[in-house]
């Protein structure tokens, strides 16, 4: 006979192993600081990338008030300017990035609590059928 609740806590764990598992057990591997740390130390690079890119794209499209700006700027304030602007960038960045990867980390985490669960209770299911077989 067919055991629904079995299927039931079966049916969750198999739609957890299509969907999350390689997600959340590669978030399972670290602790939360080494997991936003990781993280945090790939975003530096691609919010260096993306400034980089950003001062392009501004240069580009306003030619005229960079041209304007350069002539009326010493290349110590423009550097200094450039500077301030990219600590405040990356400090946004970054601060949003550990923002976003410890939610991440908390939701992928407790998945990870609910599929050990119901792992839990297939277990206790198996060995009470073994009981009443024996």
């Amino acid at each position: 006979m067919i055991n629904e609740d079995r299927v039931k806590e079966l049916y969750r764990m198999a739609v957890y192993d299509a969907y999350e598992d390689e997600k959340c057990q590669q978030t399972g591997k670290y602790y939360i600081s080494d997991y936003v740390g990781k993280e945090m130390i790939k975003s530096f690079f691609t919010g260096t990338i993306a400034f980089i890119l950003l001062v392009i794209l501004w240069g580009i499209g306003d030619v005229s008030a960079l041209i304007a700006f350069i002539n009326n700027a010493d290349v110590t304030d423009l550097l200094i300017h450039v500077i301030m602007l990219y600590i405040g960038f990356m400090a946004a960045y970054l601060f949003v990035t550990a923002v976003v990867y410890r939610v991440r980390y908390d939701k992928r985490r407790r998945k990870l609590h609910r599929y050990a669960r119901h792992a839990k209770k297939v277990q206790e299911m198996y060995r009470r059928e073994e009981k009443l077989k024996a």
